[in-house]
């Protein structure tokens, strides 16, 4: 799907002169905005401006259908990483994965065991709804939001757009620079115009990857903005078929959360990331050993093994 898109980026800048720009694709007046460009628009400029509130709205609604789905399909970040990553790295963050799902299923299991059902639709032997403390701390017990340090840079975000009167983070978002920088090249080779920017971007670019490794999960004010409308997002969520799955034959299997890029454990919502954060890249379906995830465009009924409720996987009897 990335390789889609780029290539219809590319196409759009060499045939039409471009579809838009860095931050924008489209055509002529319509265009769909990078919606934390169009945020910090608002807050840049203290104006309402109409075409900028129905491109965010509808980024929006692709965030409401699809969730985070443009962090793993479209976003150029996850692969300039892994491309900036030497073998050694690659290889300590696939054992970093590893060891954060192993501790996820051990506390899930650690807290399951002695209980009397105090947890709820949660716990698969749960028989009545309580108030076992120990299962409010669990990392899988998740209720709304979950704010994090990805959170406070978009504040900060905000709050220096409208302080400086301009986009601030739209001069150093990867993302936006990724696209400049093909926009750039063509300008080099289809034009001969030559600028900095072709060393600047690039630069800026693998700079801010090299150094602040996790800006995906730590810095990313883009997947911030869409965490907290990822919730009301209940389609093409994973599905695990519990009778499948090699946990219900006693296994520990953990290579569904070992692989997830953002630390999700689709089984029973225990990684470190809620459901909500799926951003459908679909490597926890390929990868599990029983094909007992798939990806559905429906909610799942109530005659499924596994339906998503409010952002956690409730296992029916």
């Amino acid at each position: 799907m990335l390789a889609i898109a780029f290539a219809l980026f590319c196409a759009g800048v060499v045939v039409a002169g471009g579809l838009g720009d860095a931050c924008s694709v489209g055509y002529e007046a319509i265009a769909a905005v990078c919606p934390l460009g169009a945020l910090e628009g608002f807050f840049g400029s203290w104006s309402f401006a109409p075409r900028m509130a129905i491109g965010l709205g509808l980024a929006l609604v692709v965030v409401i259908v699809a969730g985070r789905a443009f962090c793993s399909w479209i976003c150029p970040v996850p692969p300039l990483q892994g491309f900036l990553r030497t073998k050694k790295q690659r290889h300590r963050v696939a054992a970093e994965q590893k060891a954060q799902a192993e501790e996820s299923l051990t506390r899930w299991k650690k807290a399951c065991s002695g209980c009397s059902g105090g947890c709820g639709d949660v716990c698969p032997s749960a028989g009545n709804a309580g108030g076992d403390a120990s299962f409010e701390e669990a990392s899988w017990a998740r209720k709304g939001v979950k704010l994090d340090s990805r959170h406070a840079v978009l504040a900060g975000t905000l709050a220096t757009t409208a302080l400086c009167g301009f986009p601030v983070f739209c001069l150093l978002c990867p993302v936006g620079l990724t696209f400049a920088t093909v926009i750039a090249f063509y300008r080099f080779v289809g034009f001969n115009e030559p600028t900095f920017d072709l060393l600047v971007f690039p630069a800026i670019i693998v700079v801010e990857l090299v150094l602040l490794r996790k800006w995906c999960h730590r810095f990313c004010p883009i997947g911030a903005l869409m965490s907290l409308f990822a919730p009301l997002a209940r389609r093409l969520r994973p599905q695990v078929k519990v009778d499948a799955c090699l946990r219900s034959t006693g296994e520990d299997c953990v290579v569904c959360g070992s692989v997830c890029p953002e630390g999700i454990d689709p089984v029973r919502d225990l990684g470190r990331r809620p459901l909500y954060e799926c951003t459908r890249c679909g490597r926890c379906a390929e990868a599990c050993p029983t094909q007992a995830i798939t990806f559905r465009r429906r909610r799942a009924r109530s005659t499924d093994p596994v339906m998503i409720d409010d952002g956690q996987a409730v296992l029916l009897d």
